[in-house]
C-alpha cells in the first residue's frame, strides 16, 4: 500500500486544518513523554494615531516564546515600535510562565536589533539565503 502526499497551500481552512492536526498529533505524541504541549499563537499590532507601524507574530509552547514575525514600517524603524513590540511579547510570555524565548532573523534585517534587548545569537546558516545569513538568537525571561 504506497502513500500519496497531497501539496496544501496558500491560505485559509484547508491550511490551518493540516497545521491544527499536525499540532494535535504533536501535543499527544508529547504526553507519554510528561511534556504538557500548550501550543498558543498570537499576534501583535503596534499602532501610532490609529495607523498600523508595526507588528509582531508569535507563539508560546513548552514554556518558552518563539517570535516569528516582527516587522515595522520603514519610516518608524528606529523609533522604539519593535522593541515595545518585542516587550509585550515578552509580558505575554511571562504571564503564560514562559521561562525563555527564540527568534531567526537575516543578515539584511535585524541581527544587530536583538542583543540590545538582551539577545544572544545561539547558532547561524550560511547562504540562507545563498551570499546571506540566518541568525538565530534566544534570551532567558
Amino acid at each position: 500500500m504506497s502513500v500519496q502526499v497531497e501539496l496544501v497551500e496558500g491560505k485559509g481552512d484547508p491550511l490551518e486544518a493540516v497545521r491544527r492536526q499536525a499540532i494535535d498529533w504533536l501535543g499527544e505524541h508529547a504526553k507519554p513523554h510528561g511534556v504538557a504541549w500548550n501550543f498558543q499563537e498570537f499576534a501583535l499590532r503596534a499602532l501610532r494615531d490609529g495607523e498600523l507601524v508595526g507588528t509582531l507574530v508569535g507563539s508560546t509552547n513548552l514554556h518558552w516564546l518563539h517570535v516569528s514575525l516582527l516587522a515595522v514600517r520603514p519610516a518608524e524603524r528606529r523609533g522604539g515600535v519593535g522593541g515595545a513590540l518585542l516587550a509585550r511579547a515578552e509580558e505575554l510570555a511571562r504571564g503564560r510562565a514562559c521561562i525563555g524565548a527564540w527568534l531567526d532573523t537575516y543578515d539584511f534585517q535585524a541581527p544587530d536589533f536583538y542583543p540590545r534587548f538582551g539577545y544572544v545569537e545561539f547558532g547561524r546558516i550560511e547562504d540562507m539565503p545563498p551570499g546571506h545569513r540566518r541568525y538565530f538568537f534566544t534570551k532567558r525571561l
